[in-house]
């Protein structure tokens, strides 16, 4: 039985490529592969486009190594983006990822180049909200194009913590919950909430250093409609002890420098369906007995791959209240961290 390598993606609101073998008994034929996550925040997007191949005269992974078996000539496709309520298309343009500062990770496939295609937003209006847009990838060799598309979720509102308090606070209290809400629409839903943590140390020499940790604090979080209407309550309630442990491992015991909190951020960050319907295609079939091989999930008419869409929101500049770091000098978790006010 011959072997078709495959690359696809697995998306976390960032896609992290992935290999799976797939069992074919067909003759060869080229299959595309794209994927994309396009958010309006970004100062440049991109997709990236393959295809999947198969060499009865080697093996995949020896194959996999050879970038012009990757990656289809550059007068093969014309990639676009098309903005579907108007019709309009902007052609993108092949870049090499590394140049970029996206170079690709080392692994089974070939590294160099990394082609990737491009577009700024003022070379097409930017991406506006709530706008449904179209991948476009034609061939020259009169196949029909390949075509997916994905909405763009609106700009996401804080609810908690307050935003109108100034600054915003947030307490971490060891037996309760601290709450992170917003608004969205239903072009996003999967959430992840992050909470960058600032700090400082203070030693007797008077000398200072500023440092600072990302918490990834909640995943999946909750949605839920508000009336009829495309408006949607996401939430989470983030247990304060997961804080404390978070802390616990990431910053070591001290009694030589005092701690003190500065502002922290928190961002939200959600996706499009197409990311859970991957992950839901997935998951059917993952665990203890399921089939060896994943889903194949794809919004692509033809091949394989994922085009969808994200955004995000930050509430900065919050305060931990004192209460959070009389509670942290009491608490076996975090007494050894020195932390002061």
């Amino acid at each position: 039985m011959k072997k078709l390598l495959l690359m696809l993606p697995v998306v976390a609101l960032v896609l992290a490529a992935c290999s799976n073998d797939f069992d074919v008994a067909a003759p060869w034929k080229e299959i595309p592969v794209a994927y994309a996550i396009l958010s309006p925040r970004d100062t440049a997007y991109y997709v990236r486009i393959e295809k999947a191949f198969l060499d009865p005269e080697k093996s995949a992974l020896e194959v996999a190594q050879i970038a012009d078996s990757l990656y289809y000539p550059e007068n093969a496709i014309t990639v676009y983006l098309q903005r579907v309520s108007t019709g309009d298309r902007f052609q993108m343009h092949r870049v090499d990822g590394a140049l970029e500062g996206y170079p690709r990770k080392g692994g089974i496939f070939a590294s160099q180049p990394n082609w990737l295609y491009k577009i700024k937003p003022e070379e097409m209006d930017s991406l506006n909200r709530e706008e449904t847009y179209r991948l476009i990838i034609e061939r020259t060799d009169g196949r029909p194009p390949v075509t997916a598309q994905t909405t763009i979720p609106r700009d996401f509102t804080f609810f908690k913590p307050n935003p109108t308090l100034t600054p915003p606070r947030i307490n971490f209290f060891p037996s309760s919950t601290a709450d992170v809400e917003w608004r969205s629409d239903s072009n996003a839903v999967k959430f992840n909430v992050f909470f960058t943590i600032r700090y400082r140390e203070e030693a007797s020499d008077g000398s200072v250093q500023h440092k600072q940790l990302v918490w990834k604090a909640a995943e999946d979080a909750e949605l839920t409609q508000l009336g009829g209407g495309n408006l949607y309550r996401g939430q989470t309630k983030i247990p304060a002890i997961n804080f404390y442990r978070f802390l616990n491992e990431n910053i070591a015991p001290t009694n030589t420098v005092f701690r003190y909190f500065e502002r922290l951020d928190i961002q939200v960050i959600g996706g499009g369906k197409e990311i859970q319907e991957f992950l839901v295609s997935s998951s059917a079939n993952s665990g203890l007995t399921g089939a060896e091989v994943l889903p194949t999930y794809t919004n692509l008419s033809e091949g394989y791959g994922v085009f969808t869409a994200k955004n995000s929101v930050t509430l900065a500049q919050i305060l931990i209240e004192t209460k959070t770091v009389d509670s942290m000098n009491l608490h076996p978790l975090t007494t050894g961290l020195n932390f002061r006010y």
